[in-house]
């Protein structure tokens, strides 16, 4: 049976709530996430299996035999490698020391294959803190778990590569809700890359890289946009660098699933000690970087395994690592020979900005999320006065050197390499309050942009919700729009056009998915409630046929307890019917605002007064006049006037307010009085 996307989803988040509080924090995403793939290898394996068998047996003109078969299956042709003993159904066989046995087929199917070294990272056989020898997971657990996924087959035969991918994403979205801040680690909202991804339009023949890739999905969204646009996917090639080897794995199996065959290295820091090399020891070049570094880390020139000294060993680090002239960057990042100076140890900001600039061809382009302090932290150089006055009674004045951010910024607008910057509302991302932004770097511009950039005041608009806001596909529109037309009025019609028909198409094909995710996920609750529906109505049926008082009252105790199973199972479909008919009218405002943004964005590009208050495109005279501050509020107005309100209206608001205030002024010397006070006395 072949399983819907929404069936899918719904199955795999079943499994998480089995092992949901039976490990440690947030690690039931990797045990999860990993006993999928394995099911889905395993299955696969079978399939592949099942398909050449039935290619001989046509070619051939007979049926084979169970050991002939076994045979064939052993040497047949597969993706991937899974050796005797370590297939789900040695797994499924076993039934105690379920998590030893899972552990040793999981690490046998790595060692197998070297494109998924370092793809199962879990123990299921890790041990219990309490000393007991007991595993921290229960054998019964990971037999439930083992069960729940032996019901659904996840080889091609059932379920697509693209269903699984979306599948895959949707749980890892899932992981991220649950998760909180801490999913700040390894999820970017998609929205955000997207909106990224579209900017930057990979191409075929790019080579793409993510230096803090987490689960992958900068990546997975770069393959998306080529296969959008009918290319292959692998006409791209893909890498990236996560230094949490669980998020690192993720990101490995998201590549599998999605079919990338994407290179991604695990287990240290991209800074100090960056994965992928040229000949001459400095970092390689790629044509397209996406990045979402980890905002303002403290300690980003220490590796992993220093990173937990006590102050005084990280002071005395820090010392032997930056010595007098900053950080001492071994593969030619910043510093000396460059034009960039290193950056400050406090903020690693730029650290991550440089490298990535370094990592770029010739001819490349990056797309970063960053904390807004970049685009203005750092003091220019200052002569300041003392206080203090020479023997001839003149003021001394003492020189105060550039702060290093300061200076990183200057020579990277010096340079012409920041294309674009893009203010993002508040809280879109996880676990991270700051005001953030994107930054568009360049090497090669148009000649029209060389001496300008784009500065695009987006933070107005989203949806708020619960825990946080979400950028809307009609938010994103908005951001695409001012960045490829680059302050060209002439561009607008056309690129509104463009994106507003994706984009209807995106909110169809959401509305969709939320719409069967809800039936799916009340599937079984519809079922059972059509059950006790007919039950009812047997039931009522036959209670006039019964005789005697005792026979009765027992059947009619029967249909009481059946109804009440009805109506709390008919309370449940109307909490569904609501949920879907909520998504409905959130699709339907969202259709409708597609085209009130598109007719706002025209209107815009026809008054330069309303357009400053959203985009600019500011000269870099301009820029350095400000002291090569980027902050947006200094070139684009995003001062939100209060609304106008009529002489009329503001004088009855007034005389309302006047009124309020005598009556309760009446009501409190009454209750005064009541309470035995004499205002007289």
């Amino acid at each position: 049976m072949r399983l819907t996307q929404q069936q899918l989803e719904t199955h795999l988040w079943g499994a998480a709530n089995i092992l949901r509080g039976k490990t440690a924090g947030q690690d039931y995403k990797n045990y999860i996430l990993s006993l999928m793939f394995y099911k889905r290898l395993c299955d696969q394996w079978e399939n592949e299996a099942d398909e050449a068998i039935a290619v001989l047996e046509r070619q051939q003109g007979k049926q084979f035999t169970d050991a002939q078969k076994a045979v064939f299956r052993a040497r047949g042709e597969h993706r991937f490698s899974i050796p005797d003993g370590s297939r789900w159904g040695d797994v499924l066989a076993a039934s105690t020391n379920l998590g030893e046995k899972l552990t040793q087929a999981m690490r046998a199917v790595a060692a197998a294959n070297e494109e998924l070294k370092g793809v199962f990272t879990v123990d299921w056989n890790q041990p219990a803190p309490d000393g007991s020898g007991k595993p921290l997971i229960p054998n019964e657990v990971v037999h439930a778990l083992i069960q729940h996924f032996d019901s659904h087959d996840l080889s091609n035969a059932s379920v697509p590569p693209d269903v699984l991918g979306h599948a895959y994403e949707y749980l890892i979205k899932q992981f991220a809700d649950d998760a909180g801040a801490k999913a700040g680690e390894f999820f970017t909202p998609p929205e955000v890359v997207d909106t990224l991804v579209r900017i930057l339009e990979p191409q075929p023949g790019d080579t793409i890289y993510d230096p803090t890739c987490g689960s992958g999905g900068m990546l997975v969204h770069s393959a998306n946009f080529l296969r959008e646009n009918e290319h292959h996917a692998t006409s791209a090639q893909y890498f990236g660098q996560e230094m949490n080897w669980g998020n690192a794995a993720i990101g490995k199996i998201n590549s599998v699933l999605h079919g990338l065959e994407a290179t991604i290295s695990a287990g240290v820091s991209t800074i100090t000690d960056p994965a992928y090399k040229d000949g001459e020891g400095k970092v390689r070049k790629f044509s397209v970087v996406l990045a979402n570094f980890p905002f303002s880390d403290e300690f980003w020139w220490l590796k992993p395994e220093q990173q937990t000294d006590d102050k005084k060993k990280k002071d005395k680090l820090k010392k032997e690592i930056f010595g007098k002239e900053g950080y001492k960057d071994p593969f030619g990042r910043f510093g000396r020979g460059t034009p960039f100076k290193a950056p400050p140890a406090g903020y690693g900001d730029y650290a991550f900005i440089l490298h990535i600039l370094a990592s770029l061809t010739n001819e490349g382009r990056a797309g970063i999320v960053c904390p807004q302090g970049v685009l203005f932290r750092g003091q220019p150089e200052v002569e300041e006065e003392t206080g203090e006055f020479d023997d001839d009674g003149n003021p001394i004045i003492k020189r105060r050197k550039a702060d290093d951010e300061h200076l990183i910024r200057k020579a990277l607008l010096e340079s012409r390499l920041i294309d674009a910057v893009i203010s993002l509302p508040l809280n879109v991302f996880y676990g991270a309050g700051v005001p953030a932004c994107l930054l568009i770097l360049k090497k090669q511009r148009p000649p029209e942009r060389h001496d300008k950039v784009l500065l695009v005041y987006a933070a107005r608009h989203f949806r708020e919700l619960s825990n946080q806001n979400e950028l809307r596909p009609q938010d994103v529109m908005r951001m695409l729009v001012h960045v490829q037309a680059y302050g060209d009025a002439a561009k607008v019609p056309s690129l509104v056009a463009k994106h507003s028909q994706r984009i209807r198409e995106q909110i169809n094909a959401r509305e969709h998915d939320e719409v069967e995710r809800l039936e799916a996920k009340y599937a079984d609750i519809a079922s059972r409630h059509a059950k006790l529906e007919a039950q009812v109505a047997e039931s009522r049926v036959e209670l006039p046929k019964i005789t005697g008082k005792t026979a009765k009252d027992k059947a009619e105790a029967a249909l009481t307890k059946l109804e009440a199973q009805r109506d709390k199972a008919a309370a449940k479909i109307a909490e569904r019917d609501e949920k879907i008919a909520e998504a409905s009218r959130r699709a339907e405002d969202d259709r409708r605002d597609v085209d009130q943004v598109g007719k706002e964005l025209g209107a815009l590009y026809g008054d330069a007064d309303e357009l400053l208050k959203h985009a600019r495109v500011v000269g870099i005279d301009e820029i350095a006049e400000n002291d090569f501050n980027l902050n947006i509020p200094r070139y684009v107005d995003t001062f939100e006037p209060e609304p106008r309100v009529a002489v009329k209206d503001a004088l009855n608001q007034l005389k309302a307010s006047e009124q309020a205030l005598h009556d309760a002024e009446s009501t409190l010397q009454q209750l005064l009085k009541a309470a035995g006070y004499d205002f007289k006395a």
